[in-house]
């Protein structure tokens, strides 16, 4: 059997005879043999340090037609997201705007590249959205401590109100039900946190524990609906994924909240989670809701669905899937309604790596095509999106993302005209 030593051997006996032969032939034919082209070794990138300065400027992809956009707020070092779970206000039909989104140290891991401690931020914009500030809160939004009850009830007609609410399913009993704060000028002080006093006697929410976000609609001087989420301790391993959304209703002014209804009932084995709802008037209503297949293992894709009621939230059914959120647990959706009626419908593709938006002319019955609002081939770690209509009619579509020349996560607006 030839060995490796032998085929090395022939290769070099080889080479004698090639030299014997070109010293034979005359110059021009030796001359004549094409050189040899070596194509250039590519530069291979460096990695960002973990908390040094981001890189330059750099080249960016082109916006799509009929969007630009605005760096929110964006820190070297610091891992800026989340826009969906902390909440979105607008005044002066949308020409202020504020925004919240979570704040930690960048770290380089997998999945979330966010340490600890991690703080709730704020974002307020005078302009519509073209230029932004950061804010702290005042006083912290906290999950801690012992929430109460409003001093007096809440004037839901307020014009400068926000309501901000807050919970990370804990089980203990002071946590389990979340708590929300209320500012009466447009989100520059607190008052809070306050319970959701009432709901602890539900019977419906017997043994659960909430997972809300901020997403409430104004009914009137004292009454307001409430879009809250639940989960089922006694699930099992996949409890965590199978939380459901609710309706709960005030009409004392916040010193009192009731159970009114499951938007999609347990029955339905998947995910449902996350709404983003909006009035129809005077008695429709419309969520988006994330939706997942826990029990499909985690490349199954996941995707947002509608849902309608016409009689105030005491029931609802599925209107349509508005679009697909790619595996990574998916993404949750921005829902609002533009002045002309029509409805429009955010989220991010984790799989495709993309910001979409779809428009409803019938109420989110149907959708129109799906619209390309940021391409970002650096990352699936974006979106939780948050959607207003500002005061120039342009929609402000606020998300978080990473890029190749901004490494670390921040919060970013598309100004898009519908």
């Amino acid at each position: 059997m030839a060995s490796g030593h032998g085929r090395r051997g022939g290769g070099g006996r080889l080479g004698v005879g090639f030299l014997l032969l070109l010293a034979l032939l005359p110059p021009a034919a030796v001359l004549a043999v094409p050189p040899v082209t070596v194509p250039p070794v590519p530069e291979v990138p460096q990695p960002s340090p973990v908390s040094g300065p981001l890189p330059g400027p750099g080249p960016r992809p082109a916006p799509e037609a009929g969007v630009s956009w605005v760096s929110v707020v964006a820190e070297p070092g610091r891992f800026l997201a989340w826009p969906a779970n902390h909440g979105l206000w607008s005044w002066q039909d949308g020409r202020e705007l504020l925004v919240g989104y979570g704040d930690g140290p960048w770290v380089d891991r997998e999945g979330h590249k966010i340490g600890t401690p991690q703080r709730m931020r704020l974002a307020r914009s005078l302009d519509g959205g073209r230029s932004w500030s950061r804010q702290n809160p005042d006083p912290p939004f906290s999950l801690g401590g012992t929430a109460g009850s409003p001093p007096r009830p809440i004037r839901f007609d307020h014009p400068d109100l926000a309501v901000r609410v807050l919970a990370d399913g804990r089980a203990d009993a002071e946590q389990r039900l979340g708590r929300f704060y209320v500012s009466e000028d447009r989100g520059h002080r607190w008052l809070g946190p306050f319970r959701f006093h009432g709901l602890e006697r539900e019977r419906s929410l017997r043994g659960l524990i909430l997972t809300s976000r901020t997403s409430y609609l104004v009914r009137g001087p004292s009454s307001a609906l409430f879009f809250l989420s639940a989960r089922d301790p006694r699930l099992g391993k996949f409890n965590q994924r199978l939380d459901k959304a609710f309706m709960a209703e005030t009409s004392d002014g916040g010193r009192s909240f009731r159970f009114v209804s499951w938007v999609v009932p347990w029955s339905d084995k998947r995910r449902a989670v996350m709404p983003s709802s909006v009035d129809l008037g005077p008695a429709g209503l419309v969520a988006a809701l994330r939706r997942r297949d826990p029990f499909a293992g985690e490349e199954a894709p996941n995707w947002i669905d509608a849902y309608g009621s016409r009689d105030g939230g005491r029931r609802w059914t599925f209107l349509s899937r508005v679009g697909e959120t790619g595996v990574h647990n998916g993404n949750p959706p921005a829902l609002t309604r533009l002045r002309d009626g029509r409805l429009a419908c955010a989220w991010a593709d984790r799989s495709g790596q993309r910001i979409l938006l779809r428009l409803s002319e019938d109420g989110g019955r149907s959708w129109g095509p799906e619209r390309v609002i940021r391409r970002n081939p650096f990352s699936f770690d974006m979106g939780y999106p948050q959607l207003r209509q500002n005061d120039r009619g342009e929609l402000v579509l606020l998300y978080y993302l990473a890029t190749a020349t901004q490494p670390h996560s921040y919060i970013e607006a598309a100004l898009i005209r519908p």
